[in-house]
């Protein structure tokens, strides 16, 4: 029988519906776990839970009591580990938790649920059950499991390539249109043209040295039409600002309004400014993205939002001798 710490965050796998309101259920009691072993009960978990949370709610802090946690963790008993999470903030955690556990001896895998276990639309079980049929079949590594609507199999996908749940079907999808694999019927089926799991096993070296601390802070910007950036005002705590682009890798640059503005604040600040996705497979550049990075702002390529975002976090935050370098690194496959 396989021994699997299981990592209870909070969100919607760990919350309870009453009178129409969905809230994290009291610690200590876990639904999820009393359905998974009612069905399967051909594992035994080992329970903690470092935070119990709405994932809405996740702040630096939280990221910081939950990796610290574990990393305190004596694993050298446990086959694997599952973390259950919020569906809201999941790829953001994701592409965290890949980073800082990437170099861990046991596979890692990390899920959620559209619903709250009890409900019968749920997909709260068939994630646990992938993600533990996951640990029997990977040798390490880190994975997010979910089941999208209507798929009959859970997608095993790279968790810094997984990008935010769409608004109105709620599905998660990879920012590559690739997964790792499928697990169907307690089955691992893998696809054949992305990461294998031999490559994912391949040994790393941890990135953080000690406790993770995540004092400084990466301001995050989505542009839209007419966004004034004048009226930006950035905190103190702000160590560099992440500028997500539109999807040809552009933002504004008009002379009177536009990332021109905050730039300037930025070199007010002694700030840097990261851009948000390039394509490295497309030389051409429009002329708007070329007059911003003639007046210093910094391209990042071929990488998801959350994946961008992680990884200056933790740049800026003492895990890079040299974050400008650092960050154009390939940590754990965000780089596609």
């Amino acid at each position: 029988m396989k021994n699997i710490l299981l990592i209870l965050t909070g969100g919607t796998i760990g919350s309870m519906e009453h009178n129409g309101i969905i809230a994290a259920a009291p610690a200590g009691k876990c639904r999820i776990t009393e359905l998974y072993q009612k069905k399967y009960g051909d594992v035994h978990f080992t329970v903690r839970q470092p935070l119990n949370i709405l994932s809405e709610n996740l702040s630096l802090c939280h990221w910081e009591t939950l990796i610290n946690f574990i990393l305190s963790c004596d694993l050298s008993d446990f086959d694997g580990m599952i973390i259950t999470h919020g569906s809201d903030t999941l790829s953001y955690s994701s592409a965290m938790l890949s980073f800082c556990l990437r170099h861990l001896s046991l596979p890692v895998v990390i899920t959620a649920a559209n619903y709250v276990p009890d409900d019968r639309r749920s997909n709260a079980l068939a994630n646990l059950r992938a993600a533990v049929i996951m640990i029997g079949i990977a040798q390490r590594g880190t994975f997010t499991v979910y089941q999208n609507d209507g798929d009959t199999g859970c997608t095993v996908f790279l968790p810094t390539r997984l990008c935010e749940a769409d608004r109105f079907g709620d599905h998660f999808s990879s920012a590559d249109r690739k997964c790792i694999g499928t697990v169907k019927n307690d089955h691992f089926i893998p696809c054949s043209d992305t990461v294998t799991l031999d490559e994912i096993a391949r040994a790393k070296p941890p990135v953080i040295a000690g406790k993770l601390s995540l004092k400084n802070h990466i301001m995050l910007l989505r542009p839209y039409p007419s966004m004034d950036y004048r009226h930006l005002i950035i905190p103190e705590q702000v160590c560099a600002v992440l500028h997500i682009t539109y999807h040809s890798a552009t933002v504004s640059a008009a002379p009177d309004n536009s990332v021109l503005t905050l730039m300037k604040q930025c070199r007010q600040k002694n700030l840097d400014l990261y851009l948000a996705s390039f394509k490295k497979k497309n030389h051409a550049v429009y002329e708007t993205d070329h007059l911003l990075l003639q007046e210093g702002a910094a391209a990042l390529y071929d990488i998801t939002n959350e994946s961008a975002y992680a990884k200056l976090l933790l740049a800026y935050n003492g895990c890079a001798d040299d974050p400008h370098q650092w960050i154009h690194q390939n940590l754990y496959f965000e780089i596609m």
